[in-house]
């Protein structure tokens, strides 16, 4: 078959110099529209109080103090933050275990009534029973003002379930098979091998619910009465739309709100670079079908 001539080696196209600029603009105004009001954020919560009461945003720095971060360091703001952090991390691991656990179970072909409990698995991303009968549930069993009712409820996500299933899915079986007929056990086999081999997939969904449990908001709302246990999402809330600080009775400036704004993102922002080489293998892996 004759090879078409499609011009000399590096020749691009009149439509694809125009489609790489366009490209190139196009992202370059979606980049400038997240990163404008991140820095203004960031350029805010390290303003001076004074330049704040006249401009109320800074975007160009006019003056650079850490005294708001002091602030929150010696504020209320703080045992709200650690209280963010021990919830995010018990509640974290706690799902990962049952996550890791349910998902190796249904990702078993001998399972008996596999595919009932898969969909009914499935069922419950559509069905919801409410705020009130899911409120009952918790204060029933004795959860009200513990953090349990902000672990325990959101213990399992239906998505990150079924990415891990499909994940664990996709391994050849024969590995699994050749572990069985070693003597290994069903929890050996779990820890031993598919673990190791699911790295990626547990990165991304550590992510997921790290994050998820990080802005829990609703949840402590419902069922937190003491002050003392609430999480920082909870106090920025009051902080931004009150205008006054939760802690004491001073008003607060967009500098203090924002530099708060910037320790609920420090979190994610330290978690995100450790795993971010296994988040798009592992997603693309477990959003297979079986």
């Amino acid at each position: 078959m004759k090879r078409m001539n499609s011009g000399p080696v590096g020749y691009v196209s009149v439509g694809r110099k125009i489609f790489n600029i366009s490209n190139a603009v196009f992202l370059f105004i979606v980049s400038m529209v997240v990163l404008i009001p991140l820095l203004m954020v960031i350029v805010t919560s390290l303003s001076p109080d004074a330049v704040v009461a006249r401009e109320e945003y800074v975007l160009i720095p006019r003056g650079i103090t850490f005294d708001n971060y002091i602030r929150i360091f010696k504020s209320g703001y703080m045992s709200a933050f650690i209280n963010s952090i021990l919830v995010t991390v018990a509640a974290t691991a706690v799902s990962m275990l049952l996550t890791v656990v349910m998902g190796y179970a249904m990702a078993q072909k001998d399972l008996i009534g596999k595919k009932f409990l898969i969909r009914f698995v499935v069922a419950t991303m559509v069905l919801d029973a409410g705020i009130i009968p899911f409120y009952m549930v918790v204060k029933n069993l004795g959860l009200i003002d513990s953090y349990l009712a902000l672990i325990i409820p959101a213990a399992i996500s239906t998505y990150n379930l079924i990415l891990m299933k499909n994940y664990i899915s996709s391994i050849p079986t024969s590995i699994i098979e050749a572990a069985r007929i070693d003597g290994c056990s069903e929890l050996g086999i779990l820890f031993k091998i598919v673990l190791p081999i699911s790295i990626p997939i547990i990165a991304a969904i550590t992510l997921f619910y790290a994050v998820s449990h990080w802005n829990s908001y609703l949840n402590v709302v419902i069922f937190i009465n003491d002050s003392s246990k609430y999480t920082l999402q909870v106090l920025l809330r009051q902080l931004v739309y009150q205008s006054e600080s939760a802690i004491s009775s001073a008003s607060a400036l967009n500098n203090f709100k924002m530099a708060v704004m910037i320790m609920t993102m420090i979190p994610v922002l330290i978690l995100y670079p450790f795993i971010q080489k296994y988040f798009i293998s592992g997603i693309m892996l477990g959003s297979v079908k079986e």
